[in-house]
């Protein structure tokens, strides 16, 4: 299912990162990056504001974009633009806090979720796609030459 993130909203939300850090939506990014690889399934986030590059539109990957509304228009005006975009809005879940935008998702068959819920999801992807990482580091570990002579020395060259 594709989600749409109300990416101002859901710092706001999280304990541990706030909205005047300088890179707070670097931060996010990166939570949700590893949520998307967890995943693999789309995510479109939505900031507010202008964006730093210039780029209104960000595709990370084909399945990972970061959006920013046009001037004069809101996160919420885009994600709402997004959502009519959908010819199935039933598979899209809508992560906000916000009242007014869960309503309008609803209201055209999408699914929401709360911001901080979602955003104890992407800390748990996050713990599970850092041990799947050390495991593959573990499995594809190798001695160095040196290492293994250390070791033949303490167990014997037989």
């Amino acid at each position: 299912m594709p989600y749409i993130i109300d990416g101002n909203n859901l710092i706001g939300c999280s304990p541990d990162i706030a909205l005047n850090e300088p890179d707070s939506r670097e931060k996010l990014i990166a939570l949700v990056r590893k949520f998307y690889e967890s995943k693999q399934t789309k995510v479109t986030i939505v900031f507010d504001g202008s964006p730093q590059s210039g780029l209104f539109r960000n595709t990370i990957t084909p399945k990972f974009t970061i959006v920013y509304p046009t001037p004069g228009h809101s996160a919420d005006d885009e994600i709402k633009k997004i959502l009519k975009g959908y010819h199935h809005s039933n598979e899209v879940i809508v992560v906000t806090s916000d009242r007014e935008l869960k309503n309008f998702a609803r209201e055209i068959g999408a699914k929401t979720k709360n911001s901080i819920e979602f955003y104890y999801e992407l800390k748990k992807a996050c713990y599970q796609q850092g041990k799947q990482e050390e495991t593959q580091k573990r499995i594809h570990a190798s001695l160095s030459a040196n290492e293994v002579d250390n070791w033949l020395k303490i167990f014997g060259n037989e």
